[in-house]
């Protein structure tokens, strides 16, 4: 019979602690306020984020259109684009922007294969995007958020019936 190894335990150091300063007797409050003001700052760099990515989505999906869905770096910069967006619009008050690009990439992570009829599922999603941006629709898109979702969630659900 061999010997058993020996357990080691390894305190694990936290450097966490080493980076995050501590304000003594501050209160909760005041953090929270100085946060929400430093997200507002970067609320309008959001803006100039959200217009460059528009551009770079369009490029992106004009590659794909060439090939018909046929083009790895194109899917991938596209994808890419997607999922930055959907993380950083919710934060600067742009949800419905979050949840446009939320559906793309769920799509794109759903389809077995990327064709002609899946790249134009995802320029209805680019177009959607550049209709809320040309518009500067922020916080839900009230009745125009909701008629987006819903011809976004009618074409994914159309397409999902044809397969």
């Amino acid at each position: 019979m061999a010997d058993k190894p020996k357990v080691e335990f390894i305190d694990n150091p936290n450097p966490i602690k080493k980076k995050v300063r501590i304000e003594q007797g501050t209160d909760p409050k005041n953090l929270i306020n100085r946060a929400d003001k430093q997200v507002a700052k970067l609320s309008g760099e959001f803006e100039q984020i959200f217009a460059d990515n528009i551009l770079a989505l369009g490029e992106a999906m004009s590659m794909l259109r060439k090939t018909d869905g046929d083009d790895e770096v194109a899917l991938g910069r596209l994808r890419s684009l997607l999922h930055d967006l959907r993380g950083q619009a919710g934060t600067f008050g742009y949800p419905l922007v979050s949840q446009v690009g939320d559906s793309a990439c769920k799509f794109i992570d759903l389809s077995e294969q990327i064709a002609a009829t899946e790249t134009e599922v995802l320029g209805m999603h680019v177009d959607a995007l550049k209709a809320i941006s040309q518009a500067k629709i922020k916080g839900d898109g009230g009745p125009i958020g909701a008629e987006l979702m819903g011809g976004l969630r009618k074409v994914i659900l159309k397409y999902n019936d044809r397969r």
